[in-house]
């Protein structure tokens, strides 16, 4: 039995009241995310009579991590999307106050499925890659469909955006650039300036965006089918390109998988809209950008001390030069450098 075991069963007991016996085991850390601490639990009480066992994730806080979130807004997204067509796992409970495991968490039930291991793997997908591209792309125009303000998921970062989403999503990362760059990366700055002179048109609607909707960030099954989208640290609202963009970076890209025209193709049919390719295009400069504000934030929690975990300081090295290269790559298919 581990620390946090009696610990999480105390907290299930004081949230379920009308549960017994509540017990907790098998209690393992799932490593691989840098942005919450992830474990996954059985938890067994008595109700009504009977035997209860359930198998769940907690997510929790980490002292730092590659994006300062708000500690609610996964959970908040969770339970704004259930019922939505978008495949997420029920979240049960939120527990701001750190009495409990030290920082906040929350608790959600664990679902079937594995990530695809694309860095270590040709076939991450086990022969399934034609079925996983077609419900991934699917799943994301189905997120681009929804209503956030009908959903309760106006309080999100720019919810009250109209069209011009963009501004605010630089706005946010030259902020978190600002704060953690040591030394000012000229290509990074050049590459703000440029977007920032040159905008691309108004989203064609205001969408809930994941933020980091990529290879890696979902669960799927031996046929194909996609059981769960993770990770929504990052989501707010803004244009839906956004989250195209981010999940063709060349790093992740699903287009190995998948052809892009057909992905696009399946993405205009489930959110109901038309990509406009200048805009994409406009995206895909900005999807890097935004990378390096992550990849800096990262760096910076490292060198201060408050992350020491070498995830952290590897992502920061490895990933913040492969996002600069890709900046100057195509700000030279642009003939400009700032």
């Amino acid at each position: 039995m581990t620390a946090l075991e009696p610990r999480i069963a105390d907290y299930l007991a004081h949230r379920m009241p009308e549960a017994s016996d509540v017990q907790v085991d098998d209690l393992a850390r799932i490593h691989g995310g840098s942005s919450q601490e992830t474990f996954r639990f059985r938890a067994r009480w008595r109700q009504a009579g009977r035997i209860e066992e359930r198998r769940l994730i907690l997510r929790r806080a980490p002292e730092a991590g590659l994006v300062n979130a708000e500690r609610d807004l996964e959970f908040t997204v969770y339970s704004a999307l259930a019922g939505s067509g978008v495949p997420i796992p029920a979240a049960h409970f939120l527990e701001l106050d750190p009495q409990w495991l030290d920082r906040p968490f929350f608790i959600m039930d664990l679902v079937d499925g594995k990530p695809g291991h694309f860095f270590q793997s040709t076939d991450p997908y086990e022969g399934q890659s034609e079925a996983v591209g077609r419900n991934f792309w699917r799943h994301l125009g189905t997120l681009a469909a929804q209503d956030h303000r009908a959903l309760g998921l106006d309080g999100l970062r720019n919810g009250d955006a109209e069209g011009d989403c963009w501004s605010g999503e630089l706005d946010h990362w030259e902020a978190a650039l600002d704060a953690g760059e040591e030394v000012i990366e000229p290509v990074v700055r050049g590459a703000l300036r440029w977007l920032r002179r040159n905008p691309p048109p108004p989203a064609a609607k205001p969408a809930i965006v994941h933020g980091d909707y990529r290879c890696g960030n979902f669960l799927f099954l031996p046929d194909g089918q996609v059981s769960a989208v993770l990770d929504w640290e990052m989501c707010h609202v803004g244009d839906p390109l956004e989250d195209i963009a981010w999940a063709l970076n060349p790093m992740w890209t699903m287009e190995k998988y998948f052809p892009l025209e057909e992905g696009l193709a399946i993405w205009e049919e489930a959110s109901g809209l038309t990509i406009d390719r200048a805009a994409l295009d406009w995206w895909r400069l900005f999807a890097p950008v935004k990378a390096c504000g992550i990849w800096t934030t990262a760096e910076a929690s490292f060198q201060e001390g408050t992350n020491r975990e070498m995830i952290i300081a590897l992502t920061a090295v490895r990933a913040n030069s492969f996002h600069r290269r890709e900046i100057l790559d195509r700000m030279a298919q642009r003939g400009v450098m700032g």
